[in-house]
């Protein structure tokens, strides 16, 4: 599934009404970052090569509530993001970044 579908898909979960756009480029170390200002989401272009739709939308997801609770992740902004998931996937695909950032050394 493309990006902008995934992202359709979680921010229509959020309920958010704010127009985010999706932009999938190379990063060294991030993962994926969002911009307050142009409601862009940034995606490395890693996770779409090495990370399952459900590990890119909990990538999303987490990105998105950003938006909605700051930038610190708050007690509110942890169990939003976790009753969005079955389970926390952030140790999994943190492995699977690192695993492959450390191989193009």
């Amino acid at each position: 599934m493309k990006p902008d579908k995934l992202l359709k898909e979680v921010s229509d979960k959020l309920n958010l009404d704010r127009e985010i756009k999706i932009k999938v480029k190379p990063f060294k170390k991030k993962i994926a970052s969002i911009s307050h200002k142009t409601g862009t989401l940034y995606l490395n272009q890693l996770c779409l090569e090495i990370l399952t739709q459900e590990e890119i939308k909990f990538v999303i997801a987490h990105e998105l509530l950003h938006l909605k609770h700051g930038k610190i992740h708050t007690l509110k902004f942890e169990q939003e993001l976790r009753s969005l998931f079955s389970k926390d996937l952030t140790r999994s695909i943190n492995w699977k970044i690192k695993k492959l950032l450390k191989s193009q050394t």
